[in-house]
């Protein structure tokens, strides 16, 4: 074809017709650039076909990735709640009739008070889309702008787990090995299923009750101690504001669930 073309151009010349070589030459250049351009066309198309493809394979992911972060939220929401019941449990501990006080019930409730739940969000996917530079495969610009600002909106939320977990090791811990025999409330988690199934990964295992190997103690002292009051308090004080800071990144991360489900049906 090449040699076809150049034959042509060689015979214009010889015969010196220089109008219609021009012509030519100009009518040989469009179809070289309209060419270029249907090849470019088809390339951006299949490029945009892969782009879509992979975007498609990061929604399933980011979709598994935020179900698993709102799985945990949950999770973390309700143990705190577990904590909130607790802790107005042991407020009315104090006012009532010690004889009728269970002290594996309030084993149960000491044990409560002294956990220190975390979300511990899993972002492999998204800070591999960040840091790769490929969070720009993301059509949804709300999406893209939500997932890459994730990780900054839990700064508030850590700063107040790291709030309860300075009092409770800090402060409550200390506090209730000087004034209570603790070992009751520690063999309390390997009873308690219903707090173990929120922190067990896998299949909870069964285990030997230990409660008669703990040496049964004086729990009054404890309870009208006036430092345990305020400690009671200023857990419900710092839980319930948590809480509500959880309900927030809940919140974002059922907006985060919502964008992605929308992209995947399109």
């Amino acid at each position: 074809m090449i040699k076809f073309f150049r034959k042509i151009r060689q015979n214009m010349i010889k015969e010196n017709k220089v109008s219609k070589y021009l012509l030519y030459a100009i009518g040989e250049i469009v179809l070289v650039v309209i060419g270029i351009l249907i090849a470019l066309q088809i390339n951006s198309s299949y490029q945009d076909k892969q782009n879509r493809q992979q975007e498609q394979q990061i929604l399933s992911q980011l979709l598994k990735e935020y179900s698993n972060n709102l799985n945990q939220i949950e999770q973390k929401i309700d143990i705190r709640n577990e904590i909130l019941n607790s802790s107005f449990t042991l407020l009315q501990y104090r006012t009532e009739n010690p004889e009728l006080i269970v002290q594996d019930s309030l084993n149960v409730h000491l044990f409560r008070i002294s956990i220190r739940p975390t979300f511990d969000p899993e972002l492999s996917v998204s800070n591999e889309l960040i840091n790769s530079g490929k969070l720009y495969l993301l059509e949804n610009i709300d999406l893209r702008n939500n997932i890459s600002s994730f990780s900054s909106f839990l700064s508030e939320l850590s700063e107040e787990e790291l709030a309860i977990f300075n009092l409770t090791e800090e402060r409550l811990i200390p506090f209730l090995i000087e004034n209570y025999q603790i070992g009751g409330m520690q063999m309390v988690f390997m009873e308690d299923k219903q707090i173990r199934e929120k922190f067990t990964i896998g299949n909870l295992k069964e285990y030997k009750s230990t409660k008669n190997l703990v040496s049964k103690s004086d729990f009054k002292p404890l309870l009208i101690h006036p430092d345990f009051e305020d400690y009671l308090f200023q857990m419900i004080s710092y839980t319930s504001y948590t809480n509500e800071q959880s309900e927030g990144v809940k919140e974002k991360i059922e907006g985060i669930i919502t964008m992605i489900e929308k992209e995947v049906e399109k």
